[in-house]
């Protein structure tokens, strides 16, 4: 029996290393490998079309799939919602990069971008229009992916948390989609101009003959194709409309964030994870309810404080300094059955009622400090200012 059990758990401890090295092989080693190759494809030009097809296709899923992990490994903080600093479920500091609210309009444009990029990777001749959209489509996830890639950049530089890996990474999909527009592109151009002179096809009309001069230079399908993201941003937003995203959802899902190159909002300050859990009824409550008066500082990071949280803190620095062991229990305490609270207040309601039932202790805090302080509303005004009442009065 136990050599069985041993068995068993060399099996699992295997089964777990194999594991481990598929994941680190999937998302970190995986998306290297095709990048050199999607280079490859791009300078070379004896490379069979089928592996190259194949290569953007198996790029163009594993970017779409990892690209959602990483986004959402960066942060699923919002932007206004306050980000826990140092709690040990929590790994960044950072808000979502792209608003999860528009969401299906990021995707959808992606979406449309990896189609048409598909569409034309197979090397086929299209009808004229659709090649002339698909090309569209291919310059828009072109811009598309450099807005990714500078509303990212701006944090990329920073390897304090968990996303100093994310962001390469997301950038990495980014930089493989260009990577291969740039070659389709190439390839179209000349399959459609090797079409033309192979099968001897005159021009009908003047307007034609001047198109196909167009079509024949290099330069023609920079801007002539740039035309034709119009029609299919229109589709886009019209679809984005129709899911109530809204006209404008694609650039709400860059600007509607924090913390990002093209962020907008100005989030919460951070809540502390050691501090008080009425920190977080003051930053999470309605501010009719919980009457948030002013910024404070804990431990140097910038909170917000009301009247309620004030109180109780100068509550605590009063017993403090009247009754130091009794202060240790009441910490004790307080750290103890505080903290998982604070882990239930996740909406403005809750942090609401939480502040209402609060109010009888506040009453009570506010009853001791009167009683045992000589000037209890000064040690009330500077909680949270980085002083303490003793630097202003000598008691």
């Amino acid at each position: 029996m136990d050599i069985f059990e041993s068995l068993l758990e060399a099996l699992n401890q295997l089964l777990g290393i194999i594991i481990a090295f598929a994941v680190l092989f999937i998302c970190f080693i995986f998306p290297i490998i095709l990048t050199v190759k999607n280079i490859i494809h791009l300078v070379k030009k004896d490379v069979l079309e089928k592996k190259k097809q194949k290569c953007t296709v198996i790029t163009m899923i594993t970017g779409i799939l990892l690209s959602a992990f990483d986004i959402a490994l960066i942060s699923s903080y919002k932007w206004d919602e306050p980000v826990v600093i140092n709690e040990p479920s929590e790994l960044t500091r950072l808000h979502e990069p792209f608003s999860s609210d528009y969401a299906l309009s990021l995707f959808l444009f992606a979406l449309a971008a990896v189609v048409c990029l598909v569409i034309l990777s197979r090397g086929k001749i299209l009808p004229p229009l659709a090649a002339a959209m698909c090309v569209s489509g291919v310059y828009g996830g072109i811009i598309l992916s450099l807005f990714f890639i500078s509303q990212l950049s701006v944090n990329l530089l920073d390897f304090d948390d968990v996303y100093f890996l994310a962001i390469p990474y997301l950038i990495l999909f980014c930089v493989n989609y260009i990577i291969i527009a740039a070659r389709v592109i190439r390839e179209t151009i000349l399959l459609y101009t090797a079409h033309f002179r192979e099968n001897d096809i005159e021009p009908k009309n003047a307007i034609d003959k001047h198109l196909r001069k167009i079509l024949e230079k290099f330069a023609g399908w920079i801007w002539f194709p740039i035309l034709g993201i119009i029609p299919i941003t229109g589709l886009l937003m019209i679809i984005c409309i129709l899911f109530g995203q809204g006209p404008f959802g694609i650039i709400k899902a860059f600007t509607e964030t924090s913390d990002w190159a093209y962020s907008t909002m100005i989030s919460p300050p951070p809540v502390e994870y050691e501090g008080h859990y009425l920190c977080t009824v003051a930053v999470n409550g309605h501010e009719k309810v919980v009457k948030p008066t002013r910024l404070g500082i804990r431990h140097g990071v910038k909170i917000g404080v009301n009247r309620q949280l004030c109180v109780a803190n100068a509550f605590e620095q009063l017993i403090e300094d009247k009754a130091p062991r009794f202060h240790k229990w009441v910490r004790h305490v307080y750290d103890k059955y505080g903290y998982p609270l604070s882990k239930h207040i996740t909406t403005k309601l809750r942090a609401d009622l939480v502040y209402i039932a609060m109010k009888p202790l506040e009453w009570l805090f506010l009853l001791t400090l009167y009683l045992l302080d000589r000037d209890p509303e000064s040690r009330i005004a500077v909680q949270y200012t980085g002083r303490h009442i003793r630097e202003f009065m000598n008691i």
